[in-house]
């Protein structure tokens, strides 16, 4: 027990306000979650995949990558179907990284919660895992794989020798969220080796759902997984494919009707409040983030000022009272991001540069707004941009689009509107705040030495330009 990290299992975060899913919302995402996890092989069809596991049919995945940006609202989904599933009896072990957390910040405790779920789900593996651990009381000292191979995977392979698995519904699922939050990089990616590796060579019939964001290396771990020819590995990334502004909008409009309802200074709320522009607006600022939507309520709803108020501050329309940021638990987020980078004044300089080529583009001037604009202006080599914004795969994308020419051009895209804002707010980014007279200067002196050089405009043609 000493090894279990008790606040890990998906029923006992000791967060006071941990995630969770609001009612009606997420609904396709979580069903399709919940389908692949109720699927199942016919008997005579896992008999023959334990002779051969390659003739397992492609339909039948047994790890399922569940992806997208940070505070798309992972971990709640995750938390659902991991309720789901338990009330269901499929639900075998779980375990919820937690950056800040020093004990669910690391890979050291996750083999003893899986193997503590399995001996309580499975009571019959009880016996073998505790003869395990006699027989080497430092196994938890030992390296995760054979943790994994001795705790847990030995013990239920002899009950698939039993013929536990060939019989009707039984617990298969196993939830490992925030896996990108562990603060150890290449344990991160040998996890998913070994359980793509493993999944084949044990020939157990378990299901895990991997949860994190897109980090550059587990996207690459996933890939050499998912070329396995005998590895059931899959993806499914939360995109706007699951219309989260419409579920951010009942979540939004539900919320709404509780402060109406409930708050100490609802006699001064008009019940046209809050207005559809309002509401639109901040629909489009959350992006198909729950945690601005989350974070939003949280702040208009206080007790301590009027929810109209609070809600001007959220559109910007009036300033903070007493420095009360509403998006404090964001900030940090994005700060704890940022900070993985590498040359972080680059970086930067990089999301500046970028920034102001937008916000030319959209005040009506002519410009290229791509990758290769941004590595011309910075003196950058080809590739460095990519290079260096990697570590910021789960806050923008970098894409090939076809708007410039024929042959394709990167761009960046920021994935909510939010990481714009608090890059500009030298309150919220503090140190990470983009210096727009800098970066203004430094696509001048490109321009300048564009001219100056080829006797004619760069590459990006130019009508009008104003430097603030």
């Amino acid at each position: 027990m000493e090894a279990v990290s008790p606040n890990a299992f998906y029923d006992s975060d000791n967060r006071a306000d941990p995630p969770k899913c609001h009612e009606n919302t997420r609904v396709a995402v979580i069903n399709k979650i919940m389908n692949w996890v109720t699927s199942t092989m016919d008997t005579d069809t896992f008999m023959r995949w334990i002779c051969s596991p390659a003739s397992s049919p492609e339909t039948d995945v047994f790890i399922l990558w569940l992806y997208g940006p940070a505070g798309a609202g992972k971990t709640a989904i995750a938390r659902r179907v991991a309720e789901l599933c338990q009330e269901q009896g499929l639900l075998l072990a779980s375990f919820l990284f937690f950056r800040s957390d020093p004990k669910r910040n690391t890979m050291k405790p996750l083999v003893a919660n899986i193997a503590y779920c399995v001996a309580r789900v499975l009571p019959t593996t009880n016996e073998l895992i505790k003869n395990a651990i006699e027989a080497d009381p430092l196994i938890f000292t030992s390296s995760v794989e054979v943790q994994l191979t001795k705790l847990v995977l030995e013990p239920l392979r002899l009950l698939a020798d039993q013929g536990y698995f060939s019989s009707g519904k039984f617990p298969r699922l196993v939830v490992i969220d925030g896996l990108d939050e562990c603060l150890d990089q290449d344990a991160q990616t040998n996890l998913i080796q070994f359980l793509a590796s493993t999944m084949a060579r044990n020939q157990l019939p378990l299901k895990f759902l991997i949860v994190s964001r897109p980090e550059a290396h587990i996207k690459l771990a996933v890939a050499l997984a998912s070329e396995s020819q005998q590895t059931m590995f899959s993806h499914l990334e939360l995109n706007n494919d699951f219309q989260p502004d419409e579920d951010i909008r009942r979540f939004l409009t539900d919320k709404f009707h509780e402060i109406k309802k409930c708050h100490p200074l609802r006699s001064g709320i008009p019940s046209v409040w809050s207005s559809k522009e309002q509401m639109d607006e901040l629909i489009r600022k959350a992006s198909g983030q729950f945690i601005y939507a989350s974070l939003s309520v949280r702040f208009i709803k206080s007790a301590c000022d009027s929810p109209m108020r609070q809600l001007d501050i959220i559109l910007g329309l009036r300033p903070p009272i007493n420095h009360n940021l509403p998006f404090a638990q964001l900030d940090a987020l994005y700060t704890f991001i940022l900070s993985c980078t590498t040359n972080q004044g680059l970086v930067l300089d990089i999301l500046g540069v970028h920034c102001v080529l937008e916000d030319d583009d959209n005040a009506g001037l002519t410009w290229e707004t791509t990758v290769n604009t941004i590595e011309s202006v910075l003196h950058l080599e080809d590739s460095d941009v990519r290079v260096f914004l990697s570590p910021l795969n789960s806050l923008l994308e970098i894409s090939c689009s076809y708007e410039y020419d024929e042959h394709g051009q990167y761009v960046i895209s920021f994935h909510h509107t939010s990481f714009t804002d608090f890059l500009h707010n030298p309150e919220r980014s503090k140190d990470y705040c983009i210096d727009s007279p800098k970066c203004h200067s430094l696509i001048a002196q490109w321009m300048l030495q564009m001219f100056t050089s080829n006797g004619m405009c760069p590459q990006s043609s130019v009508h009008s330009i104003s430097f603030g």
